[in-house]
């Protein structure tokens, strides 16, 4: 159909808009997606090729949807719009031009758990795991807000040899950090502006800018340099801070780019009017840049919203099990997939699935639920040294694997006896396996190995039986089912392994699945459960807030100056901001008075010694910020015997 079929202001402005630089700055559930797919549709229909359209999404999943409802609309090429993550546009540059050997780089990610062992090396030489940590963070802040380009960089002698130690550490190890990716895509560009293999294109889109840090922002200027772009973003959900984000990039865009042309989407076409209501309360007491009011949608009802207070972290997860089942047996029209259980730690959020999946056995129900946590599936041990015995398999000589697999269980990681193993490497040119291999036939000598010895002996012993597997053996064998601690990373593996063939396309996969976050589409008949990080774009007609207690949300380093507290509470209230805002018709706010201690140490909350084998919680601060409309809270006995579930 014509791209403006149907089309009213601002969305049709937004859609026929034909100037340089466009900026929208669009609340949640305002039709932006609509929008900037009409726009994308006019363009096509006036004839500009395809490829030459780009749009930015923050996810693969975003990426992919666009394109599917770009085909779905008749948008004549939509297949060949270039919809991509800017990892993947890194990723693809620097593959293309072969920047990486050129630096002496490989573009292996580290994973969290090698990431670990990185730590455990550089300790002894630069105070320990603690100041490393640190160290780390900083490098990682320089190359996010582009510090690193800066002349003389860094001018701090202990980071400079820091530096040096960490860049040498991942060019021995062939890996690199994920945060590097797009700084030194930015740097080929900037410094090779005409190199053929840079893309080149007439239209930019780009979703989510508040979400992008700047060498993010910098690397959409750099390929955008002579296309007409479109950004769109809301100061009020940015959310990711850990990654730098640089929501003032949104906000300074029309007097960094000129002259930029705006359009503003505030009417919530998506959520009931009481929770338009509580949002509204919730992000004004925000220091905000550009302070906007976010309008109900006249046609929406008020919705129904609860806030449930439980005895106990147990009796949480249970009884929202228990409203779950009863509400989806109460109304057969609505999918499982449209329930959505927003949980930031995953001991509640998995709680939750294993109780509903009980239900639904027991009760005979079509539906299951399913969780989404896997940015922590190698938090445990078991998982990853299931994913280091999969790495190695696929690649024999993956250096980073090799020596998560020599540390795992050693305080310090081993990490005098590996360092003599690492210089004799860097001596004589032979791999760390090969003088393991050494080691362990006699050939060789070193001081103190026999620890290291015994560990790469059980390896090959633990990998002798794995090529004749199948994938799904293989997913058995390294990642049992009914192992709690293998759980997530089971069913990263389970979701990979639908388009794998071979152990390489799974381990791929799974690495996809873990370091880029991901959008869940609707499930179908899954319940959908994960943290509110990852929530982001999700629409649900019901929205569960598990776990909305202080020290998980928010979470405040109280240690921190107090500015920077300020700043984490802002975030935090943004991110809360953004779960209250899925919801299409009903919310619940739910928290527990009392967990017990070992739970709440595994989830990093503060404990309270002197209070027995349960540590006391306090609700969420923001559960007082919402604003007269909100319910007052009532206990989970009374909602059980109010709702009759």
């Amino acid at each position: 159909m014509p791209w403006n079929t149907g089309l009213q202001s601002p969305q049709l402005d937004i859609a026929g808009y034909a100037g340089t630089y466009l900026r929208v700055v669009a609340g949640p559930g305002t039709g932006k997606s609509f929008a900037l797919m009409r726009r994308v549709t006019r363009l096509l229909e006036e004839g500009v090729t395809p490829e030459t359209i780009l749009a930015v999404t923050f996810t693969r999943t975003a990426a992919a949807d666009l394109v599917d409802s770009l085909a779905q609309l008749g948008a004549p090429g939509a297949t060949h719009v270039a919809a991509k993550t800017l990892h993947s546009i890194s990723f693809s540059l620097l593959s293309r031009t072969a920047v990486f050997q050129s630096l002496g780089r490989t573009s292996r990610p580290l994973m969290d758990h090698e990431r670990d062992t990185l730590i455990c090396d550089l300790a002894a030489s630069f105070g320990g795991k603690r100041a490393v940590e640190k160290l780390i963070a900083a490098f990682e802040a320089d190359w996010a807000t582009l510090q690193h380009m800066a002349t003389g960089w860094p001018t701090d002698p202990t980071h400079q040899a820091f530096s040096q130690a960490l860049t040498n550490w991942l060019i021995f190890h062939r890996a690199m950090l994920i945060g590097e990716v797009v700084p030194l895509a930015l740097s080929f560009i900037t410094n090779n502006p005409a190199h053929p293999d840079i893309p080149v294109y007439d239209h930019v889109v780009v979703d989510e800018y508040q979400d992008l840090n700047k060498a993010d922002q910098a690397l959409i200027d750099a390929i955008a340099a002579s296309a007409a772009v479109t950004v769109v973003g809301d100061e009020d959900q940015s959310i990711y801070g850990f990654r730098f984000a640089n929501p003032e990039g949104i906000i300074q865009y029309p007097q960094t780019h000129l002259p930029t042309h705006d359009e503003v989407l505030n009417v919530c076409r998506r959520c009931p009017q009481t929770v338009v209501s509580m949002a509204n309360n919730l992000i004004q007491r925000n220091t905000r840049l550009a302070p906007k009011v976010l309008n109900p949608y006249t046609q929406n009802g008020p919705g129904t919203v609860y806030r449930v207070q439980h005895a106990s972290v147990q009796d949480e997860i249970a009884t929202l099990a228990a409203y779950i089942d009863s509400y989806l047996a109460a109304h057969p029209t609505i999918a499982a997939g449209d329930v959505l259980v927003l949980a930031n730690r995953r001991l509640i959020g998995n709680g939750v699935r294993d109780a509903l999946n009980a239900l639904a056995t027991q009760r005979g129900r079509t539906w299951e639920a399913q969780s989404f946590y896997f940015e922590d599936a190698l938090s445990e041990t078991d998982a990853a040294e299931g994913f280091a015995l999969l790495t190695i398999l696929v690649d024999a000589e993956d250096r980073a694997a090799l020596r998560y697999w020599l540390a795992e269980g050693h305080q310090t990681c081993h990490a005098n006896t590996y360092a003599r193993i690492r210089s004799h490497s860097e001596q004589t040119g032979a791999s760390p396996r090969a003088i393991l291999e050494q080691l362990s036939t006699g050939s060789l000598t070193l001081p103190y190995s026999a620890g290291l010895v015994a560990r790469f002996e059980a390896l090959v012993l633990r990998l002798s039986g794995l090529p004749a597997l199948t994938i799904q053996q293989l997913i058995d064998n390294l990642f049992p089912a009914g192992n709690a601690a293998t759980l997530s990373v089971r069913q990263a593996a389970t979701t990979a392994a639908l388009t794998a063939t071979t152990a390489e396309e799974l381990l791929n996969g799974m690495r996809t699945l873990i370091t880029q976050p991901e959008l869940p589409g609707r499930q179908g008949n899954a319940i959908r459960i994960m943290s509110l990080h990852k929530s982001k774009g999700l629409t649900a007609s019901v929205v569960v807030m598990a776990g909305c207690m202080n020290g998980i949300i928010p979470v405040i380093d109280f240690d921190a100056p107090v500015g920077e507290q300020n700043r984490q509470r802002q975030e935090q209230r943004r991110l809360f901001f953004v779960g209250l805002t899925r919801s299409t018709d009903t919310l619940v706010l739910s928290n527990s008075v009392a967990m017990p201690r070992a739970d709440a140490l595994r989830m990093g909350l503060r404990v309270t010694w002197n209070s027995g084998p349960n540590t006391p919680l306090q609700a969420s601060s923001f559960l007082a910020e919402l604003g007269p409309q909100a319910p007052a809270t009532i206990t989970g006995v009374n909602w059980r015997m109010q709702l009759g579930f």
